[in-house]
């Protein structure tokens, strides 16, 4: 599994690679996008009224990419903390070159930098806000160790299928503690998205996130499961839709749940699509297929009653190599972000402004 993505991380670097790529992105299909017109069975077409939002989010993280394009993470390298801020330097300079603002999911393991290296976090992140920026909530508990420190011991993972409510409660409240104590209380307040740690949710993460207050979850990723046999593992494979429902606190991957069997929180999936069979997540560094993609969503997806997010994710880590300098990856979104801007009826938005924007409509 990784060494097919860091194959197709390596083709989409070279110029050879994205020729090769181009030819084979007939093989990109959207499942489930198209609604069946009653009684025939055959796709219809969706009227468009609504605007397509488009979400670039940001799982912020330790980490950097190294020379060969392997991603090293924040599990295996909790120091690197360029991740943080030579990632968010080279992300914001980017999304103001082309006006976008961005939902960064920050993982609070920042905090526990010390020295220059925390100052330069401290005033990425801030710039962050005064550029209007998102800032939400990435828990990374396995990996965290501010919020280690915090709470006064080590945890065995990330993933919400290893606690109960009431540890997901702790971690999440205690992650909104430390950046009220290290942003200020303006900064805790205003935190209203999480996507959980390796996409990792479950029903017990959802009572966890509509009990603390957020209004947007962006965790899921439609028909994608993985990591079934470690502490990552996440599993969206019964979730077939690709418009926000309602967060179910009875079962967190119905996406059919609607506002009286869902809690308050809308999840935003993160937008999927198949490259012949395989599924992948909108990852700019997937280059042509994420085009490819993003060009089906735009024709298929209804927007008749509501607009429609396209969820983009990256990581800090994926936009720095080990020496701060930018990625091919970096480049890739923004060659993404020029090629989305093309197409009508396109806003950038953030996360919790597309809430507003999809539940106002």
């Amino acid at each position: 599994m990784m060494r097919a993505r860091l194959l197709l991380y390596r083709l989409s670097s070279t110029l050879l690679g994205q020729a090769i790529l181009s030819a084979l992105s007939f093989g990109v299909s959207v499942p489930f996008l198209r609604q069946k017109t009653a009684g025939t069975g055959k796709a219809r077409e969706p009227a468009r009224k609504r605007p397509f939002l488009v979400l670039i989010t940001v799982d912020t993280e330790a980490g950097y990419v190294s020379k060969d394009e392997r991603r090293v993470w924040q599990k295996e390298a909790p120091e690197a903390f360029q991740g943080y801020h030579a990632g968010i330097r080279n992300l914001r300079r980017i999304f103001s070159k082309h006006g976008v603002r961005a939902t960064f999911f920050l993982s609070t393991h920042c905090f526990s930098s010390a020295g220059g290296e925390y100052a330069r976090i401290i005033t990425e992140l801030k710039g962050l806000l005064k550029e209007g920026h998102e800032i939400g909530l990435h828990p990374h508990p396995d990996s965290d160790r501010a919020l280690q420190k915090k709470l006064g011991r080590e945890f065995p993972a990330t993933s919400c299928f290893f606690y109960d409510t009431g540890q997901l409660l702790e971690f999440i409240n205690s992650s909104k503690r430390l950046i009220g104590e290290h942003l200020g209380k303006p900064a805790e307040s205003a935190i209203k998205s999480i996507r959980w740690g390796n996409w990792a949710l479950n029903t017990d993460g959802a009572k966890a996130v509509a009990a603390s207050g957020f209004l947007v979850d962006s965790s899921a990723t439609p028909g994608i499961a993985g990591h079934e046999g470690d502490s990552r593992k996440f599993d969206w494979k019964k979730a077939h839709g690709h418009s926000p429902w309602r967060l179910s606190s009875t079962d967190y991957a119905d996406c059919q749940s609607t506002a009286q069997r869902g809690s308050g929180v809308l999840e935003i999936p993160i937008a999927t699509f198949s490259f012949f069979g395989k599924a992948m997540r909108a990852d700019p560094q997937y280059s042509v297929l994420l085009r490819k993609a993003f060009a089906r969503y735009h024709a298929h997806a209804d927007r008749s009653q509501h607009p429609f997010p396209f969820v983009v994710m990256t990581h800090s880590s994926e936009a720095t190599l080990r020496e701060g300098s930018p990625t091919k990856a970096a480049l890739e979104l923004e060659n993404f972000i020029a090629f989305a801007k093309t197409f009508p009826d396109v806003e950038f938005t953030t996360a919790l402004e597309a809430r507003n924007k999809y539940l106002k409509n």
